[in-house]
């Protein structure tokens, strides 16, 4: 699993990059919960409770959710639906009880090695504006790697004090490689992330004499490297100045004001964020996210959500961090990481090629001590063996399906792959037909151009009332499409005409 997600991709997809991965983490939380349960040692400790509360809170949410089947399977390219949700618990659950915390790092590290050494290459083709090493967004190429920096930097700084000097270079190596792929991601919340990650390892392994003199130094460096993003063309770069994420910041405040506790469900910001739109902050692009991991939570899973992920990473902080600090190396690398991802997330939002690594490497760091051993089936009770296999097979159920069905509409038979993936509202706008472009709205489809594909069909058929309340739709989900105002007004005219 750490090996794979930041490589992982099947070009045979319409999705070829996100989807994978979303599926890869579906499998692998049921699988590696189901590991836990059979062969490691099943207990949290004092996060068990912070764990469960975190599932309660989705739960709610997509009980409560103003589109049922978006929270259950995500919108498309997304993904983050209560499914995905409870798969992260998996992993963290997974690698807690198995405890493989070194072989966890080695593997991540050389996994996102190979992320950046595919962005070195992208960008010295120029095969993209922005190297994304494979992973489909030049963003999640920045989290990636940012988590990775801080464990590669972790293990050279560990193997220089062996006697063998072989293993000092390696990893040096890898970290060098790791920073190259983060320039070019021109990532800059990737860049703040890895910073702030490098940072706090440095806190975390200062002798105890030197961290009140080092402690100054690891907060002043991310306050001047922000400062100077903000005062120098960097600001401009990729023609974002970060103007539209404070807007989007602002709205989602009153979006969140309106169902404060519970959230509007899982996945589903897209489909309600335009009714809160106070200006159109990227022309011709609406808005899925609320471009922060707070906001977003709360949008989707409301203050409850909020609380009970705070709750479990309040706790985890405690538990790793003092560890962390009495010496345990592997521990202060992963706290790193954990924090180049907090900040990264700050301007960003959880998506499983990303967000799926680092629960996965929290819960190794929620562990006990890295054994190092052969695994071997303990003596289980009847329960926890129907439980794993229970967990096993929902994973991959979870998981296959939207492959297949992506497969397919890759191929151009969006028909086969509603009829795999019923629940998708993406598949079924595909087909193009009145009937499918009206099963997708009532699936609650947060594109808006399928809400004027969909009016423009009822025009077609005579039906301008009906066209009317399709370019509605659209304009709720993204109030300054100007194609959607265009067919409401013919509509009201044709509608009019009788």
């Amino acid at each position: 699993m750490a090996g794979l997600l930041p490589t992982f991709f099947l070009p045979n997809l319409m999705d070829e990059f996100v989807l994978p991965r979303s599926a890869l983490a579906l499998a692998g939380g049921g699988l590696l919960a189901g590991a836990g349960l059979v062969w490691g040692r099943f207990r949290l400790g004092r996060l068990r409770w912070p764990v469960a509360s975190v599932a309660v809170a989705a739960a709610l949410a997509a009980a409560l959710s103003v589109a049922p089947a978006l929270s259950l399977v995500g919108a498309y390219g997304r993904y983050e639906s209560l499914p995905m949700r409870l798969a992260y618990l998996g992993l963290f659950c997974g690698a807690a009880w198995i405890g493989e915390r070194t072989r966890l790092v080695t593997a991540y590290c050389w996994g996102s090695g190979l992320a950046a050494l595919e962005a070195l290459w992208q960008a010295s083709t120029h095969a993209l504006p922005r190297a994304d090493g494979n992973l489909g967004q030049p963003d999640l190429l920045g989290a990636v790697l940012a988590v990775a920096l801080p464990l590669a930097l972790e293990r050279a700084l560990c193997a220089r004090h062996r006697p063998d000097p072989v293993t000092w270079w390696p990893w040096l190596g890898l970290a060098a490689l790791l920073a190259g792929g983060l320039a070019t991601s021109q990532s800059r919340s990737g860049w703040l992330g890895a910073l702030v990650g490098t940072a706090v390892l440095g806190v975390l392994k200062a002798p105890p004499a030197w961290r009140r003199r080092v402690l100054p130094m690891a907060v002043a460096a991310p306050v001047l490297a922000a400062a100077l993003v903000l005062v120098t063309p960097l600001r401009d770069l990729n023609q974002d100045t970060g103007a539209a994420r404070l807007g989007v910041w602002e709205d989602s405040l009153a979006l969140i004001a309106r169902r404060p506790l519970t959230g509007w469900g899982e996945d589903t910001t897209g489909l309600v964020f335009g009714r809160f739109q106070t200006a159109d902050w990227e022309p011709g692009h609406d808005f899925d996210r609320a471009h922060d991991l707070f906001l977003d939570l709360a949008a989707t899973q409301g203050l409850v959500g909020v609380a009970a992920c705070v709750s479990l990473f309040a706790a985890w902080w405690w538990r790793v961090g003092r560890q962390a600090l009495a010496g345990d190396a592997t521990l202060a690398a992963i706290a790193g990481g954990m924090a180049a991802y907090g900040t990264w997330s700050l301007f960003n939002f959880d998506w499983a090629p990303a967000t799926a690594a680092v629960w996965l490497l929290a819960g190794a760091a929620a562990s006990g001590p890295d054994r190092h051993r052969r695994w071997r089936r303990h003596a289980r009770g009847l329960w926890r063996t129907a439980a794993a296999a229970g967990a096993a097979l929902l994973g991959l159920g979870l998981a296959v399906p939207p492959l297949v069905a992506d497969a397919a509409y890759a191929a151009g038979e969006a028909s086969r792959a509603a009829a795999v993936d019923p629940l998708q509202a993406r598949y079924w706008a595909a087909q193009g037909t009145l009937a499918g472009l009206e099963r997708a709205e009532a699936l609650g489809d947060p594109d808006p151009d399928d809400a004027v594909a969909l009016g423009l069909a009822e025009l077609r058929a005579a039906h301008p009332t009906r066209a009317a309340a399709a370019f509605r739709k659209a304009l709720l989900i993204y109030p300054y499409d100007a194609a959607a105002r265009r067919g409401l007004e013919l509509s009201e005219r044709r509608s009019a005409s009788g």
